[in-house]
């Protein structure tokens, strides 16, 4: 499977949809397009040049595959995506794209590989639960917009922070009557951004799941990431706090060490914005509490019941065919001792400091 996660967000949807750059609408156009058409939101952000959002019709569709970039590719390939556009990136500050949005319920912060799957896709087994999963515009798109590809920070303007609740709000359009509660989990290094998502939507719980990363680094050796598509550019520069050069040469193993400790300074740093859960805490006992405690929500009747049959298949499996099967003595075997003492250097105080914070929902014994 092409990893689409782990590319920019608008070359992946060109080449899903190249009629989308046929057409670019003016705002007026645009904003008629989005009103009569129910399925339509935004599903790329292309950002050169100030950048463009790609829209297309996705129809009723329910989010319900292991990543955004998967239910457009599954359209694409059945030839269900309708009408496709690109509008210039100022639009995100015009309230009129706003086409009956469900307002998000919480929000998913994460370090990769670590349940973070299996909890959204958990989530939107019910289908009164619109779940961006990594939504494309936030892969890279919007960000890279903002910043002049990382040239600059992202500062929380009223401008950008509007744009940013603009955009997932016009994702998170209710597209079927039933549909009544959202959720946005974000890509991995989002995790970055904590502060600045937080001032766009500062009433929202917030939770941060993380894994041991010995474990989440041999997961990423073997699938990749986005991360590692950045190392030698100047998002790395972001990712790591160093100068973007030095990342080269780096090691990947290194590298991933690096990026992962930025996220665990940042989610201890939230200053109580999110609950923190380690990954070894998950299970269907504990999920009530996890929607409950970590992100402020009590679903309907039947429906923890339904939501937790998630926790029987594999995460990547949107077929349900692949029975879960825990792989972390694999992947702890995969990793070098060498390596091993150098992620722990880097990340491994860290670690510690989350399992046992006030703001961990399943404080953890380090012994």
């Amino acid at each position: 499977m092409k990893a689409l996660y782990a590319l920019p967000d608008h070359e992946v949807v060109m080449e899903l949809i190249p009629r989308i750059a046929d057409t670019h609408l003016s705002a007026d156009a645009a904003v008629e397009r989005i009103r009569a058409v129910n399925g339509l939101v935004p599903v790329a952000i292309d950002p050169a040049n100030g950048g463009k959002v790609l829209w297309a019709d996705i129809g009723d569709h329910l989010f319900q595959e292991w990543q955004f970039m998967y239910t457009v590719q599954t359209l694409a390939q059945r030839g269900q995506i309708g009408e496709a556009f690109t509008t210039d990136f100022s639009i995100l500050l015009d309230d009129r794209i706003l086409a009956d949005p469900i307002s998000p319920s919480g929000l998913i912060f994460h370090v990769s590989r670590c349940g973070s799957t299996l909890t959204a896709k958990a989530i939107a087994r019910s289908p009164r639960h619109v779940v961006l999963n990594q939504p494309g515009p936030l892969q890279r798109g919007f960000w890279a917009t903002i910043t002049d590809d990382w040239e600059g920070e992202a500062e929380p303007t009223p401008d950008n922070l509007k744009a940013l609740r603009n955009l997932v709000l016009a994702m998170a359009r209710r597209r079927r009557p039933d549909q009544l509660y959202s959720f946005v989990k974000f890509i991995s290094w989002n995790t970055l951004y904590l502060d600045f998502i937080s001032k766009a939507f500062p009433e929202l719980p917030a939770v941060f799941l993380y894994r041991d990363p010995v474990e989440v680094i041999a997961s990423v050796l073997r699938e990749t990431t986005a991360i590692l598509w950045a190392k030698g550019r100047p998002q790395a520069g972001f990712l790591t706090g160093l100068a973007w050069r030095e990342t080269i040469g780096m090691d990947d193993v290194r590298y991933l060490a690096i990026c992962f400790a930025e996220y665990f300074r940042v989610a201890l740093n939230s200053g109580g914005r999110v609950r923190h859960i380690n990954y070894t805490a998950i299970s269907p006992e504990s999920f009530p509490v996890m929607l409950r405690e970590g992100l402020h929500f009590e679903p309907g009747d039947g429906e923890f019941e339904l939501m937790v049959e998630q926790f029987r298949f594999h995460s990547k499996d949107d077929g349900d065919k692949t029975v879960f099967t825990s792989d972390s003595a694999e992947k702890q075997s995969a990793i070098s001792a060498e390596d091993k003492a150098m992620i722990d250097r880097e990340c491994g105080a860290l670690m510690q400091r989350l399992d046992r914070s006030p703001d961990n929902l399943f404080v953890q014994s380090t012994g």
